[in-house]
């Protein structure tokens, strides 16, 4: 096939990420879920305005974006896993694995290879462009929370440490951020008993 129709090919596929929905609603509007296009646009604008705040050095911003807008298409064959509920991770991967090697086949061989390696990059979470994005992935997330007063929260019932352990690379990485934000955020809630 030539090169230039399957890569429209896999471009009109994952335009399929506007429907994948997640947990999270927007603006608190229980009616509207957000979608895994909409988390990553906000998750690159996150990456965007919050950079002073994250402590990795020599950080490629285009391999960051990258991470950003690849990391969740896999979701479209793979579906979404809350992040709040009960779910064997290794599973969680090997169906995500599937899905990766599923839908980077549409493209030709060399961006296949090279979106496989950008998605595996993301989950392997061992570079600092992985790590960036990552901090961005879960504070995307807070953020969500917060504008809904916990909505996933609410409807998952997570314990702190369960919370705080997924907050993981936003401690380590961007730790103005967690003590901030993440931690006096955390604890509201858990005063206010929607985080056990």
């Amino acid at each position: 096939m030539n090169k230039i129709y399957e890569q429209l090919k896999f471009l009109t596929e994952i335009d399929k990420v506007k429907g994948i929905l997640r947990q999270s609603v927007i603006l608190g509007d229980t009616n509207h879920r957000e979608n895994d296009a909409e988390h990553s646009w906000h998750m690159a604008m996150c990456a965007i305005v919050l950079k002073e705040y994250v402590d990795l050095d020599m950080v490629n911003m285009e391999t960051v974006f990258k991470l950003i807008l690849i990391h969740d298409i896999v979701e479209i064959y793979a579906g979404d896993v809350p992040a709040y509920s009960n779910y064997s991770e290794e599973e969680k991967f090997q169906k995500e694995l599937e899905a990766a090697e599923k839908i980077f086949s549409l493209l030709p061989q060399e961006q296949s290879r090279e979106f496989m390696k950008l998605w595996l990059e993301f989950e392997k979470m061992d570079t600092v462009e992985a790590k960036y994005a990552a901090v961005f992935d879960r504070f995307q997330g807070f953020i969500q929370n917060l504008t809904s007063d916990g909505h996933t929260w609410k409807k998952f019932s997570p314990q702190k440490e369960m919370v705080l352990k997924r907050m993981e690379p936003i401690r380590l990485y961007a730790p103005e951020i967690f003590e901030k934000i993440v931690l006096v955020k955390v604890n509201e809630y858990v005063d206010r008993g929607i985080i056990k």
